[in-house]
């Protein structure tokens, strides 16, 4: 019977304790460069009849789109070594209008530490391990909308872009780091293919 009260006791004062890893905000300043392919062969079925496949396949052309962005983060599942994200790039300074957008959600592998800030709460006393520097590393996904220029024309597509990243965050205060990342991705649009290089400094925060 003894044991009995020993183990409820213990059951009823683990389930008052609380445990969690915080969420993670982070906004960020960068450059995205972004190269552009046509497909000649989905302009040339664009086309019609009213030109030959070789003329319509000649006006192809490649471009690049180079501009400063934003970029939006939010860590919303985070667990020991991994977290997933959604993030939105916005084009914010482009010298020639062009501007590339992208909505997206992916994960982050950390290396060397845990991935947010952890907090432990029992009976009135807390708990926190907070890592100084954190390195990470994953894969995201996303729909992105990009604006180029041609020698002839300003054109845009709609991609499908598939991105790898890598990064890290150096912690300054108790909710505050400053975040780093470098990422390449391929995209494959409706009548584009493009590669994309984007680099983002800014400071993420803990959120309660």
């Amino acid at each position: 019977m003894r044991i009995l009260v020993i183990i409820f006791a213990f059951m009823a004062q683990t389930a008052m304790a609380t445990s969690n890893y915080h969420q993670v905000m982070t906004t960020s300043l960068g450059f995205v460069s972004v190269n552009i392919t046509e497909n000649a062969s989905t302009l040339s079925a664009a086309a019609g009849s009213t030109e030959t496949e070789s003329n319509t396949a000649s006006e192809a052309q490649s471009a690049t789109a180079a501009v400063i962005s934003g970029d939006v983060t939010y860590e919303f599942l985070n667990y020991a070594t991994k977290s997933y994200f959604i993030r939105a790039v916005a084009p914010l300074l482009s010298s020639d209008g062009a501007g590339f957008f992208l909505g997206g959600l992916g994960m982050n592998f950390y290396m060397n530490s845990l991935s947010s800030m952890f907090t432990f709460s029992d009976s009135g006393t807390s708990l926190t391990m907070n890592p100084t520097m954190r390195f990470y590393w994953g894969p995201s996904a996303g729909i992105g909308f990009v604006v180029y220029n041609t020698t002839t024309a300003k054109k845009s597509d709609l991609i499908f872009d598939i991105e790898l990243h890598g990064g890290g965050v150096l912690n300054f205060k108790r909710d505050y780091g400053l975040r780093g990342e470098a990422g390449i991705s391929r995209g494959t649009g409706v009548s584009s293919s493009t590669i994309g290089f984007k680099v983002f400094v800014g400071l993420s925060y803990y959120l309660e």
